[in-house]
């Protein structure tokens, strides 16, 4: 069987295969952080998936494979346009949500992909940079961002009492 994945625009139809995605992705968050993160099944209603669809400033892509119709990755974004700030400068930043492959497509080029259509949107878009949050227990993820390029500009610190 061919292996041909193609990027395309999120549709109402794609919540079942990008639920299964997000499922994945906050298990994966569940298990290393329980502290913090609660299970939940799904981790993204229909609803919550609907209004994401709807909403002019938020971008959604899915990965599929075109033979089997399944989706393997999701990514979404939302363009901030900081303006008249008293503390920041002005700029356009495309705030990068998720970006999850299937485990079973990991390492097979996907993710990059996904990562190149958020690139492409916020060049298209006007955005000075493209931001996201990485928990550092997913060093997998992190070491996959600065392959794409991404450099470190703060970070989070906790301390548990």
């Amino acid at each position: 069987m061919k292996n041909t994945i193609q990027i395309r625009n999120a549709q109402l139809a794609d919540y079942p295969g990008v639920s299964t995605l997000l499922d994945q992705l906050h298990e994966l968050h569940v298990q290393a952080r329980p502290d913090i993160y609660k299970p939940l099944h799904p981790r993204l209603g229909e609803k919550e998936y609907t209004d994401w669809l709807g909403k002019d400033d938020r971008y959604l892509y899915v990965a599929e494979h075109v033979e089997a119709g399944k989706i393997v990755g999701f990514s979404s974004a939302q363009l901030s346009i900081i303006q008249d700030h008293s503390l920041f400068a002005d700029r356009r930043m495309l705030y990068l949500h998720e970006l999850v492959v299937d485990s079973s497509h990991q390492g097979h080029g996907t993710g990059k992909r996904l990562m190149q259509t958020m690139l492409d949107l916020g060049r298209e878009l006007q955005a000075d940079h493209l931001e996201l949050t990485v928990s550092t227990f997913n060093s997998h993820a992190q070491a996959f961002y600065e392959q794409m390029g991404l450099r470190v500009r703060s970070s989070r610190m906790e301390f548990p009492l």
